[in-house]
């Protein structure tokens, strides 16, 4: 049997959280979810997700603080940012602190699906 990648997405929306959830079902992934930055950390470590999307506005962390921190124990894991906040000046400091891609909501579910692909994809 083929092993599902997991994808962990954190987001405290549950909408988004679905949404995603389902699309990455339908695409033949596995779904992780987080609804604030502690409980993410957890997931890293317990599940070794192939990739991350991490939203900016979390209960407990920064989206940027918690990009810093994943990426000091996992460097090669992809993290893409989707966020409702389009403001350049976060786009690049994402992509400064090592963020795979910058999406901002709503997202085109083909697009989302094809930069994940490319990703994960050795």
């Amino acid at each position: 049997m083929v092993q599902m990648k997991k994808i962990l997405i954190i987001d405290d929306n549950k909408y988004i959280k679905i949404s995603l959830s389902i699309l990455l079902e339908e695409s033949g992934f596995e779904p992780v979810t987080a609804d604030d930055g502690r409980t993410a950390l957890i997931n890293i470590k317990t599940y070794k997700p192939s990739l991350v999307f991490l939203d900016k506005k979390l209960p407990d962390y920064d989206g940027i603080a918690l990009l810093k921190e994943i990426k000091s124990f996992e460097p090669q894991l992809p993290v893409i940012v989707l966020t409702a906040y389009s403001e350049r000046s976060y786009e690049k400091e994402a992509l400064c602190n090592g963020a795979y891609a910058f999406i901002t909501k709503p997202f085109n579910n083909d697009e989302l699906l094809k930069i994940i692909n490319k990703a994960i994809t050795p």
